[in-house]
C-alpha cells in the first residue's frame, strides 16, 4: 500500500502542468507556441525563409502612415514532445485557432480566417498571415499594440481563455522559448507632404504640329485620399488657350500622367507660352494643393534625312541584285 501511495505521488509531481493547469471545460491534447513571430518571414518568398533572424518572443516595432494595411506572416506550431517543457505527444493531434487583437481597437483579419480551427499533429505548423488596417484618421504618434496568440479550439469554438498546458516552451537545440503570443507596436508617423506634381521646366514644341501632348505627373502619398481635382491653363500663344478642369483618381504611392494638348499648327517659330496645373484634394481635415508652370517653345522641325547610310545600303545591295539578275539573262540569251 505505501509503494502504491509512493508511485501516485510521483506521478503527481512529475505531471503538474498537464493534469492540475487545465480549466474546467478545457481539453488539452497538444502544446501551442508561435516559432516564427513579428518581423521574421518575408512575404515574397516561400514559406519558411528568414528575413531577419529570431524574433520571438519580445515586441516588434513598424512604423507606418495613417491608411496602412499592416501585413505579417506568423508561424504557428505544435510544440514537439521533445521540447521543454511541453505536453505535445508523439502522433496526437490538437486543434487550435488565431486570436488577434488591437489595442486601438483597428480592424483586424487574416489567412486562414481568423479564429477557424485548424488541426495540427504534434511538432506540425502553420502559416498563418494577419492583418492590421490603420484607419486615416489615425493620429501621428499613436502606438497600437497589436497581438495574436495561438489559442485552443475547444468545445466548437475559439478558447484563449483555455490557456496554456506551458508557456514557453524552449527547443533543446537552441535553447531559445517560443510562447503562444508575439506582440507588434505600430507607431503612425507623420505623412509628408501627399501630392507633389512632377513636370519638365521646358518642353519643345515642333511647329505645325496639331496635337502635341504636354505631360504633368500628378503623384500622391497618401492612402487614404486618392481623388483629386486639377485645372490645366495657358495663355493661348500657342494655339487656341487652354481651360481644362478635370478630376483622376491617383491611389497612395503611386503617379498618375494628366495631358494638356497643344495645337501648334499655325504658330510661328520661338513663340513661348506657359502651361500652369493646380491639383487639389483631401478633406477639410486634411487639404492639400500643388501648382506646376511649364514653358512651350515651337522649334523648327528637324528635316528628316532621305538617304540615310540604311536606306543607301539597301538601294546599292538592290542595285547589284538587279545588276545581276540583268546580266544573267542576257548571258542566257547568248548561249
Amino acid at each position: 500500500m505505501k509503494k502504491l501511495l509512493v508511485i501516485l505521488a510521483l506521478a503527481i509531481l512529475l505531471v503538474p502542468g498537464v493534469l492540475m493547469a487545465q480549466p474546467p471545460g478545457c481539453t488539452w491534447n497538444g502544446d501551442p507556441a508561435i516559432w516564427y513571430g513579428f518581423n521574421n518571414l518575408t512575404l515574397t518568398t516561400p514559406p519558411g525563409a528568414y528575413a531577419s533572424g529570431f524574433h520571438q518572443p519580445g515586441p516588434d516595432t513598424v512604423r507606418v502612415l495613417p491608411g496602412t494595411l499592416v501585413t505579417q506572416q506568423l508561424r504557428m506550431y505544435h510544440a514537439a514532445y521533445s521540447w521543454v517543457p511541453t505536453c505535445g505527444v508523439a502522433g496526437v493531434y490538437d486543434t487550435f485557432c488565431t486570436v488577434l487583437n488591437s489595442q486601438q481597437g483597428w480592424a483586424t483579419g487574416g489567412t486562414p480566417t481568423i479564429g477557424n480551427p485548424y488541426i495540427l499533429v504534434c511538432t506540425g505548423s502553420l502559416y498563418q498571415f494577419v492583418t492590421l488596417q490603420v484607419p486615416c484618421e489615425a493620429v501621428p504618434g499613436t502606438v497600437d499594440r497589436f497581438i495574436a496568440r495561438m489559442a485552443y479550439h475547444n468545445a466548437g469554438a475559439c478558447a484563449p481563455e483555455c490557456g496554456d498546458c506551458n508557456d514557453p516552451n524552449v527547443r533543446p537545440s537552441d535553447g531559445l522559448p517560443r510562447y503562444n503570443a508575439d506582440t507588434l507596436y505600430v507607431i503612425v508617423l507623420q505623412p509628408q507632404p501627399p501630392l507633389s506634381i512632377l513636370q519638365d521646366s521646358l518642353t519643345l514644341v515642333d511647329q505645325g504640329q496639331t496635337q502635341a501632348y504636354i505631360p504633368f505627373s500628378i503623384c500622391n502619398e497618401d492612402a487614404c485620399y486618392p481623388a483629386f481635382n486639377y485645372t490645366l491653363k495657358s495663355k493661348g500663344h500657342v494655339g487656341p488657350a487652354l481651360n481644362v478642369s478635370a478630376s483622376v483618381n491617383v491611389p497612395g504611392g503611386d503617379c498618375v500622367d494628366v495631358y494638356g494638348i497643344i495645337d501648334a499648327g499655325l504658330a510661328s517659330i520661338c513663340t513661348y507660352d506657359t502651361l500652369t496645373i493646380i491639383a487639389w484634394g483631401g478633406s477639410a481635415e486634411m487639404f492639400m494643393y500643388d501648382t506646376c508652370v511649364q514653358i512651350i517653345h515651337v522649334v523648327s522641325p528637324e528635316p528628316v534625312p532621305l538617304f540615310t547610310v540604311p536606306v543607301v545600303t539597301i538601294l546599292v545591295l538592290a542595285l547589284i541584285l538587279a545588276a545581276a539578275v540583268f546580266m544573267r539573262r542576257r548571258a542566257v540569251s547568248r548561249a
